[in-house]
């Protein structure tokens, strides 16, 4: 009986110690992207298990000489994926960075990027006499009013240019009679694994908007490239908001990507 219950408690720890690192190699599978190789100068990601075990010890050890408790040490040098929800994938790499230097790395993963390969879309919609059209959108994560490119997800089944034009049409309500690919934008590359295609659109005409319930859009703004260049100088625009005149940040990354490729292809 004895033998029975300590076979059982065995099968069930590696079960579970199993299962977190088999959905991080689904997920890795998924991405298909290169471990790269530290010999190179790269960060090399550590796929070998028992490799895994030794580069996790090692930043446990080096989280408890920092001074972390022994159960934070554990936690916190955990590889897999550490979090996980309808649109994220958080995932901890075990990584030998350049030299041969042993460690972890997390990374964040759209789940919407899995299939398509890209998260979303922005497009930088050019009216017919030229100027540029922004949304006026309270963004969650910066806690702040934004002056931005529309942009958004990839649905299902979709592909880039029909979430482009899909994602002008609800938030401005404008319709692109053309899109041009402009390039892809790393939002940030230090923390997340996903790339963004940005495009130009001729707006042809306009209907009305059609937000999702989830966007804080106040207003769909136009302005000519003269003036936007001086805004990101300065860092903001004045625009009203409920009446009042506010300076609003000036900064989307997509945006500034945008005209600079726009310009340089001659399509602004």
């Amino acid at each position: 009986m004895k033998k029975f219950l300590l076979l059982s408690l065995l099968y069930f720890q590696g079960t579970f110690a199993d299962q977190p690192l088999e959905e991080y190699f689904s997920f890795l599978k998924q991405l298909g992207q290169p471990n790269g190789n530290y010999r190179d100068g790269e960060i090399e990601v550590v796929v070998e298990p028992s490799e895994i075990s030794k580069v996790q010890k090692v930043q446990e050890d080096r989280l408890l000489q920092k001074g972390f408790s022994a159960e934070d040490a554990k936690k916190f040098s955990r590889i897999g994926v550490v979090g996980e929800d309808q649109y994220w994938v958080w995932l901890r790499d075990a990584v030998y960075f350049p030299k041969g230097v042993p460690g972890t790395y997390d990374r964040l993963i759209w789940k919407s990027a899995l299939k398509s390969g890209y998260p979303g879309i922005a497009v930088l919609p050019i009216l017919p006499s030229g100027q540029i059209v922004l949304n006026l959108n309270y963004r969650h994560a910066t806690r702040s009013w934004e002056l931005e490119l529309p942009r958004g997800a990839i649905q299902p089944e979709e592909t880039i240019k029909q979430a482009a034009l899909r994602e002008v049409k609800e938030e401005t309500g404008m319709i692109p009679s053309t899109l041009t690919l402009l390039g892809e934008v790393a939002p940030d590359s230090g923390v997340l694994s996903s790339v963004v295609p940005v495009f130009i659109g001729k707006i042809t005409r306009r209907e009305k908007s059609n937000p999702d319930y989830s966007e804080a859009i106040a207003d769909v703004i136009s302005f000519t490239k003269e003036e936007l260049k001086e805004g990101l100088l300065k860092g903001f625009m004045e625009v009203s908001i409920g009446g009042k005149k506010r300076q609003v940040p000036l900064r989307d990354s997509f945006l500034t990507f945008a005209l600079f490729q726009a310009e340089l292809r001659h399509l602004l």
